[in-house]
């Protein structure tokens, strides 16, 4: 339940108890001629609760009942019975507890480094680039940290992905990491896995992170997904946009254009009954200007179809580089993901992030808010913190909260004072105190950070298996034309990797329709279609992907099948950004492509509207509000293949 909702109905009941005893005194002073003491007509309803817009006498949850018989009879009560209530109302005054008062309501967080922590990851000099960066932390009942970072994924075919590590001295020692998701071959999330952010509830750890399918964008028009699984190192199940498992869709889907970097970086807090998600969203308006915000979205979590019920709440923070373009003029230059928490002492929010990052003077950024969906930045934080950090994040409990007596730590990646390398990061843990001030405590933005070199990894004695691979992920074959076999490897964490007997591994999800699994684990395929392997090893495991064509000699020339990623785009006419239909391509090889920029053209494809006087369709996708109301746009390819989608535009935003 949104907090504040909640607390309106906490104030409901105090105001109604107030309305009734009022009522009761009322009564006490009616005269025989059933008149007030104003000689008007009694009163024969307690009036409506102003707060919560409903009255009293509609009997919604968490408001009073009221009967008005029951009011009628207490007008003719003898004067005993009177004073009866008279003294039960007094004692209800009495006993009635006071509404507690929260002493942080005007103090603001102040955050201090404790000291200049310590690397838990190094990059290795044998396997350059090497990172862990945006880490999560989740700190248990039983003082263990589960802890997951994005790492480099095998570089020409997947960019990241997500490894876990588990902690039980509060990040001294660390157990050996392995990949707890990666992509999907030949589905929306093909491309990478990154910038995770765990929370755990009802038996599921649910894992945020950033993907893309757009090969020609070079990692831009990114989206939101989500998976879950009942262990912290997997394997995971990704939303398919109804349940769990199959092909992911985002949670959040990026509907900009196409220079755009997306929609990614997610961060959860789970209040009472509410999930609260954040996520950045950098793309541009029509100018076009770049528009870099910290979006919010809440949900009722008790739902099971949750990630579909997400509500837009509006902008935590606007943090566009120019800073005539922001709050007291601050300037955000590079500004990266929010990792955001809920402090159960204050009752506060708390968000961190990187500002100048990847800059000699980079620093930490942390933000607060009393309700979850409005943020103010507070004050940088330079003292202890290394040269060209990015990508930060914040240890709290599997809810998101942060506890009075729980350690509090801060991760983030840095690349060292001068490091220039991209992909060459360390990442470095740091606790931190927290306090409160009558007024923002600033004094650390004019101090200097930590001018450091990064350290490198020279030996190898920590090698372990990380990650499960094959030398194809998408393998292409012809219905009924025998048998096929898979090379498997199993790669360590300096990206080593040495052949696995086929009879080691366990072949755990395929559609049987369309293939088969023989002794040694030959594969055969069956029939025409896709089908999605789910292979592991010693507890490492990964998707490939089987497209069974029906004859040989099919090219990825002409388009199958052609769908929307999202089938309705809300609008306002007034919103900052620029929403452009992306359409989703299925090759006749079987091949998954979001169709963008030139192959617009090259495929034919054409958008119209019903109702320009609602909405433009322009050549290229871009949706142009123009009015209130709702349409429909349509969209072909010169083959005739089509689909439509609803346009809802309002005049808020």
């Amino acid at each position: 339940m949104d907090r504040a909702v909640k607390n309106r109905k906490k104030n409901s009941i105090i105001i109604i108890a107030m309305f009734i005893a009022v009522a009761l005194m009322l009564c006490s002073c009616y005269s025989s001629d059933n008149t007030d003491g104003w000689g008007n007509n009694p009163v024969e309803t307690i009036p409506g609760n102003t707060l919560s817009g409903n009255p009293v006498g509609n009997n919604k949850a968490g408001e009073v009942p009221h009967n008005n018989d029951e009011v009628i009879e207490e007008e003719t009560e003898p004067e005993e019975d009177k004073e009866s209530e008279e003294s039960a109302e007094t004692d209800m005054k009495e006993e009635a507890p006071a509404e507690p008062e929260n002493p942080y309501q005007d103090k603001h967080i102040k955050l201090v480094l404790d000291d200049e922590g310590h690397d838990v990851f190094a990059p290795s000099t044998a396997c350059l680039p090497d990172y862990r960066y945006g880490p999560s932390f989740i700190y248990n009942d039983d003082g263990s940290i589960d802890a997951w970072f994005s790492a480099p994924g095998d570089g020409s075919r997947e960019y990241d992905w997500i490894t876990y590590r588990h902690s039980d001295d509060i990040g001294q020692t660390w157990s050996d990491e392995r990949v707890a998701i990666s992509p999907s071959p030949d589905s929306p999330d093909a491309l990478s896995t990154c910038d995770p952010d765990v929370f755990y509830y009802d038996g599921y750890y649910y894992l945020g992170y950033t993907s893309t399918i757009n090969k020609r964008a070079k990692g831009l028009c990114n989206s939101v997904y989500l998976a879950r699984s009942e262990n912290p190192d997997g394997p995971y199940e990704k939303w398919n946009g109804t349940g769990w498992g199959g092909d992911p869709v985002p949670i959040i889907y990026y509907d900009g254009i196409d220079i755009g970097w997306g929609s990614g970086e997610p961060s959860f807090v789970v209040l009472d009954d509410t999930i609260y998600v954040y996520n950045t969203k950098d793309s541009y308006s029509g100018v076009p200007d770049r528009i870099k915000v910290t979006e919010v979205r809440t949900a009722d979590i008790t739902k099971d179809d949750w990630p579909r019920r997400l509500e837009f709440r509006g902008y935590a923070i606007i943090r566009n580089d120019k800073g005539t373009a922001n709050p007291n003029g601050y300037a955000y230059r590079d500004s990266d993901s929010w990792d955001v928490a809920y402090i159960e002492e204050s009752d506060k929010f708390i968000a961190v992030s990187t500002n100048r990052r990847f800059k000699n003077d980079s620093c930490i950024l942390y933000f607060e808010s009393d309700d979850g969906i409005h943020f103010e930045r507070v004050s940088e934080l330079n003292t202890n913190v290394v040269a060209r950090c990015h990508n930060s994040g914040i240890m709290a409990d599997g809810q998101g909260h942060i506890k009075k007596d729980d350690p509090t730590m801060l991760g983030y990646a840095y690349a060292g004072f001068k490091g220039s390398r991209w992909g060459v990061w360390s990442t470095r843990i740091t606790p931190f105190t927290i306090s409160y001030t009558d007024e923002p405590d600033m004094e650390d933005e004019g101090k200097s950070n930590l001018k450091l070199p990064i350290s490198y990894r020279n030996s190898v004695a920590d090698a372990a298996p990380m990650m499960l691979t094959t030398d194809s992920l998408i393998y292409t074959k012809t219905a009924g034309r025998g048998a096929f076999n898979i090379t498997y490897y199993c790669q360590d964490n300096y990206k080593r990797k040495r052949i696995i007997d086929r009879s080691e591994i366990t072949i755990l999800e395929y559609d049987p329709n369309i293939l088969s699994v023989g002794e040694d684990n030959w594969i055969s395929p069956k029939l025409p279609g896709v089908s999605r392997v789910k292979v592991g090893y010693n507890g490492l495991w990964r998707e490939i992907c089987l497209c069974v064509l029906p004859v040989e000699g099919y090219t990825s020339n002409e388009i199958k099948e052609f769908y929307p990623m999202t089938a309705r785009y809300d609008m306002s006419i007034i919103q900052p950004f620029v929403i452009k239909i992306r359409p989703m391509a299925v090759f006749d090889n079987l091949r998954l492509h979001e169709l963008t920029g030139r192959e617009l053209v090259t495929y034919g494809v054409t958008f119209s509207s019903e109702d320009e006087n609602i909405c433009i369709a322009r050549a290229d996708g871009t949706l142009v509000p123009v009015s209130v109301g709702d349409t429909v746009v349509n969209v072909m390819t010169k083959s005739g293949l089509s689909y439509s989608v609803d346009v809802h535009i309002t005049d808020v935003w």
